[in-house]
């Protein structure tokens, strides 16, 4: 078949792109427009210059996106070329790039974890159940080490800063007493601080409280019959800032449940609206696509 099947993420820290039969292709910053010129840049450097045999492409939305979003997204990717468009909801793909069989599940939570903040739902049988949008995102996460240095330290560090911080010091559960790390964090004016590791696990605490309650919010409001399903088969973590050290069982000594973080996390939505394109008869029941 000489038509590629396109999987886009277009996310708030990266644009990745998936296609079927060649994995992860593309993975970059995306432009301000977050709309049409994106999409003809992405779909127009993955097919080159051969034109003829237009993609069929399938993107990922937020859950809680309007129906006239939805229309305005498939009417620019049929624009940048592609020769059909669908659209999937974000833990939908998460749970499908994360090797779940979503059409038969009884049951499970997803959470996707990105720079902006988390989208989480049930899912039961391939339709999201319960579903919520949790502000504790990873910028919020960097931004939270920010303040928190200002304000311990008296100095200001910008937010990437922050974010490699949270990378080489950030914990979900804190460090043992006396055995915290320590890292330098070059100040936005010049000079240096020593932060430690408890320090960045403090600053962090509360937004991971904030992830969960409204993990438990979500997981809550799901069907009574749905819960031994969920006792068994637990939450699933995607997502760049999944990929914090100790997330999976901070969360599952507080939810209660067997939490895993899926395998390439950072790609899994990708992943997952690439794959989808094999089975679109979900997709094509909620009237989310044009070709």
């Amino acid at each position: 078949m000489l038509s590629k099947k396109i999987g886009i993420d277009l996310g708030t820290s990266s644009v990745t792109v998936y296609v079927k039969g060649e994995g992860i292709v593309l993975r970059e910053p995306p432009a301000d427009d977050r709309a049409g010129p994106t999409l003809q840049r992405v779909i127009g450097r993955v097919i080159g210059r051969q034109r003829i045999f237009r993609p069929d492409v399938m993107l990922s939305v937020p859950g809680a996106v309007t129906g006239v979003e939805r229309r305005a997204v498939l009417e620019a990717t049929m624009q940048a070329g592609a020769k059909s468009a669908y659209l999937i909801e974000k833990p939908l793909a998460a749970a499908i790039g994360a090797g779940i069989a979503i059409a038969s599940t009884d049951g499970i939570a997803v959470c996707d974890l990105g720079a902006s903040g988390a989208e989480a739902a049930v899912i039961v049988q391939g339709e999201m159940v319960t579903f919520a949008v949790i502000r504790a995102g990873g910028e919020r996460l960097d931004q939270a080490i920010v303040q928190a240095v200002a304000a311990r330290h008296g100095v200001a560090i910008d937010r990437r800063e922050g974010e490699r911080l949270k990378l080489e010091l950030g914990r979900a559960l804190a460090p043992e007493r006396g055995r915290a790390r320590v890292a330098q964090a070059k100040a936005a004016g010049g000079g240096e601080v020593s932060i430690d590791a408890a320090e960045v696990h403090a600053a962090l605490a509360p937004l991971l409280e904030e992830l969960v309650r409204g993990l438990e919010e979500v997981i809550g409001l799901a069907p009574p019959a749905v819960a031994p399903a969920l006792a068994r088969n637990g939450l699933v973590l995607s997502g760049g800032a999944a990929q914090l050290p100790d997330l999976d069982r901070f969360l599952g000594g507080r939810l209660r449940l067997p939490v895993v973080v899926a395998r390439n996390a950072q790609a899994c939505v990708a992943t997952g609206t690439g794959l989808a394109l094999d089975n679109l008869q979900m997709i094509r029941r909620g009237q989310h696509y044009i070709t």
